[in-house]
């Protein structure tokens, strides 16, 4: 027995001696191949390297933004949702890039990433702006006040990582104080694309003075990629607080926020649901005051023509004939808008108790729509809509809504029914024909 425990202690020995000197070379000179493959690759979809300095167990260089459009596709078809003109305006921009090899027992990657340059458009604006402010930011890249911190494992099939944390006051006419804390992150790669991804941050604000506060506390995300394309994807995401206000005008706070959202593709066509729970939003704005207690949103969106849908983000504009071409693919694929659920269990207006209220509505345009026409003849699109929704509300809160001039005039027109003690709208729209609470009009 004692002579197999000697044998593996001395294998083990041999393994960590080896892996110290010629297999962690080896390692690293794989490691080397891998970086020098993937910033080549950076390099034909659209960035710039500068500044490459290789050493034996790590190297520095600098990453820039340098063709927006490559970049734009680029990222794409790595699954990041972003167009031409949000990459152009960080035309410019810097990052200065310090990589180690075999950091720890964790990492066959370590990298520092903090900006070196902001993007053109940044400065010129800030140059003719606020000067003082340019001069602020550009210390704190200096001084490397912003840091992400990325390990990558030995298999470079998971991540994790870090932002960190930050707590700077600027002084002038206004005090401003930015602070960030417990910004971390992991995940995991697959076939060259993100697969998984949890986020979390312990707390971000913004303070000016007594002016402005936007503060967000315990946000946790995840991102999981379920299936052979970008859009085969399931979110979800849970924030404690989240608390905006500006001076004595307004004021908003909305407590314990989840929510989630799945997406799939199918045949081109896209399908997306996304759900969400709000277990307190108040809000106040001069002097009235507004409360929801449990609010809940449920949406889906069925029949997206993605293709047609890209390609209209990134038309220009002015080309009409484009836009009206790719609106027409869209609205004739049977796209279907759903909110199954809208609803609040207790509104509360001025400290009044006013009860709940729910709505569902359901919109299909006809696959049948010819939209040239519809130009022509508006009564073609609006024959080709389908619509239903349906609204309950307390007694108090329809009460409430009935002391605004416009909406008695309406109430007064279409009475509303009593059904299980709440006020109820039942409307539906069917080739150009609107029914309420089963009135035609």
């Amino acid at each position: 027995m004692k002579k197999i425990l000697f044998i593996c202690i001395g294998l083990i020995a041999v393994g960590v001696i080896y892996y110290l000197t010629s297999g962690s070379s080896q390692a690293i000179e794989e490691m080397k191949k891998q970086v020098n493959h993937e910033l080549t690759t950076l390099e034909q979809n659209g960035f710039g390297i500068e500044d490459r300095e290789v050493k034996h167990n790590g190297e520095h260089f600098v990453l820039y933004f340098a063709e927006p459009e490559k970049i734009t596709s680029y990222l794409k078809q790595q699954g990041v949702q972003i167009n031409t003109k949000d990459i152009s305006s960080l035309k410019g921009m810097k990052f200065a890039v310090d990589a180690k090899y075999l950091n720890d027992t964790y990492s066959a990657l370590s990298v520092d990433i903090t900006p070196k340059a902001l993007p053109n458009e940044a400065v010129t604006t800030l140059q003719k702006k606020d000067p003082k402010l340019l001069a602020r930011v550009q210390k704190l890249i200096a001084d490397k006040t912003l840091l992400v911190h990325v390990d990558f494992n030995k298999l470079l099939n998971g991540f994790k990582g870090y932002v960190k944390d930050v707590n700077e006051t600027f002084t002038d006419e206004v005090s401003v104080n930015l602070f960030a804390q417990g910004m971390t992150f992991e995940g995991s790669i697959a076939d060259e694309k993100l697969k998984e991804l949890q986020q979390h941050i312990t707390q971000l604000s913004l303070h000016a003075d007594k002016a402005v506060e936007v503060v967000l506390k315990n946000l946790t995300a995840t991102y999981t990629l379920t299936g052979t394309t970008n859009y085969d994807t399931h979110t979800a995401y849970s924030l404690e607080k989240l608390k905006a206000y500006a001076t004595d005008n307004f004021h908003m706070e909305c407590d314990n926020i989840e929510g989630s959202s799945t997406t799939a593709l199918h045949d081109k066509l896209l399908k997306s649901t996304a759900s969400s729970t709000i277990g307190k939003i108040t809000l106040q704005e001069k002097h009235k005051s507004y409360a929801l207690t449990d609010t809940s949103l449920d949406v889906t969106v069925d029949n997206l023509d993605i293709d047609a849908f890209e390609k209209l983000q990134k038309t220009d504009p002015q080309d009409r004939f484009a836009i009206n071409k790719l609106s027409e693919q869209i609205l004739t694929k049977g796209i279907e808008l759903n909110v199954s659920n809208f609803s609040s269990k207790e509104v509360t207006i001025q400290d009044q108790p006013m009860g709940s209220f729910h709505l569902n509505a359901y919109g299909k345009i006809d696959r049948s729509l010819d939209l040239t026409a519809a130009q022509q003849n508006p009564l073609i699109l609006l024959q080709a809509l389908t619509a239903k929704t349906h609204i309950e509300a307390s007694p108090a809160l329809f009460s409430h809504l009935m002391q605004d001039p416009k909406a008695m005039m309406v109430m007064m027109l279409i009475p509303p029914q009593e059904k299980h003690g709440q006020k109820v709208y039942d409307l539906s729209y069917l080739k150009g024909k609107l029914t309420v609470n089963g009135v035609s009009f």
